[in-house]
């Protein structure tokens, strides 16, 4: 015969079971913990594609094309952040899809100062000057657009401040009567050179931005952890007079020594840069590809500092269905083995396809082509 419990006997079975309880979810936590050590040691990589063209598409439309996206196995997107992106964003979250959130520094801002398009010389749209960027006025956008992210629940893969800033393409403080240099950093710490010490104002500019881009983060409910990535780099080679050019650019290597000999490395989680091989011989040896990385795009990584490299990929400019992608297949083996290299050594944390619809302007690269992923997409998006 089972004696009823008295309340007291009650109260402390139920204590028990409580701490027991917690003991459980503490033990649970630091397995997570070990197993997420683990896979960082092992050198387990973010790969992902970008995703252009949304501000295109309707909700429903949005809607389909994260089903696509989830269909074809993808993990993480690329994409801006605003609120025209907001659906797409949390839908894309809620449908086990990560996001790295492009954040542009001179958002919310009220006086920019912007250099007008000049399309003969290749710069299709106007663009704001960083110098004339507003840093509180960031704050305030900025925090708006992360709090309604988090009403919709998301936890963001990254925060990407800017993208190749170290362009005239995407930095209004890059004159459009240039001299068509590479500039390099004797050239952004020359006060005496009217056209880098422009660009190097605006970059003293942006780290005021991307400070504060971090106070949100680090006030934010869900995001505390989210990583912080500097903008990511255009790889326009060393630094130099460019024969025949008509614009200026900085150096990848260089624009970054400068953004870390004021405070970048306080500020960030790593490195965004962009790498588009120039060599489109699917028969160049590997050792040749490292190099080729090791270089410039991936020069300054460490494991302290790890790169992500947000853009990267082989143009397929046949555009016939069905598609041939044999080249694209080889070149893709051999570039993904010589990633492999910094993965191994923890100085490459993310790996972005760049891109995969094919829309007017970007068919070339696209990886989803003639109605489906191509088997180079499939690699590009396989698991490291």
């Amino acid at each position: 015969m089972r004696v009823p419990l008295s309340a007291n006997q009650v109260d402390a079975h139920e204590s028990r079971e409580d701490f027991m309880r917690r003991i459980y979810i503490v033990t649970a936590c630091i397995l997570l913990g070990a197993v997420a050590a683990q896979a960082a040691q092992t050198g387990r990589v973010i790969v992902g594609v970008n995703t252009v063209g949304i501000e295109r598409m309707n909700e429903q439309q949005q809607d389909a094309f994260v089903e696509q996206l989830r269909q074809n196995h993808v993990k993480v997107v690329r994409v801006g952040i605003d609120e025209k992106y907001n659906h797409y964003i949390i839908r894309a979250y809620q449908q086990g899809i990560g996001v790295v959130a492009v954040v542009f520094p001179w958002l919310g801002s009220k006086n920019l100062r912007n250099r007008p398009a000049a399309p003969s010389i290749g710069l299709i749209w106007g663009q704001a000057a960083f110098s004339s960027i507003d840093p509180e006025a960031f704050r305030m956008w900025f925090s708006s657009r992360v709090a309604a992210l988090e009403a919709g629940g998301v936890h963001l893969t990254a925060f990407e401040f800017g993208n190749e800033i170290n362009t005239a393409g995407y930095d209004g403080d890059f004159p459009i009567q240039a001299s068509g240099r590479v500039l390099g950093l004797s050239d952004l710490n020359n006060a005496d050179d009217p056209e880098a010490a422009a660009v190097a104002a605006g970059y003293r500019a942006y780290l005021k931005a991307l400070a504060e881009l971090k106070h949100v983060r680090d006030s934010s409910k869900l995001n505390k952890t989210t990583p912080i990535i500097s903008a990511g780099l255009a790889d326009d080679g060393p630094s130099g007079k460019r024969p025949g050019a008509k614009q200026d650019a900085v150096s990848l290597p260089d624009t970054l020594e400068f953004l870390r000999q004021h405070g970048l490395d306080d500020l960030v989680d790593g490195y965004g840069v962009h790498f588009y091989p120039s060599n489109p011989d699917p028969h160049t040896p590997l050792a040749q590809r490292i190099n080729g990385l090791k270089e410039r795009a991936l020069a300054l990584c460490s494991s302290a500092k790890p790169c992500w490299l947000t853009e990267w990929g082989f143009s397929n400019r046949d555009l016939s269905c069905p598609i041939h992608d044999e080249t694209r297949v080889k070149l893709f083996q051999t570039e993904r083995e010589a990633f492999k290299t910094f993965v191994r050594e923890g100085r490459l944390a993310a790996i972005i396809y760049y891109n995969w619809t094919a829309l007017p302007g970007f068919e070339a690269q696209a990886i989803f082509r003639c109605g489906a992923l191509t088997e180079a997409g499939k690699l590009a998006l396989k698991p490291m």
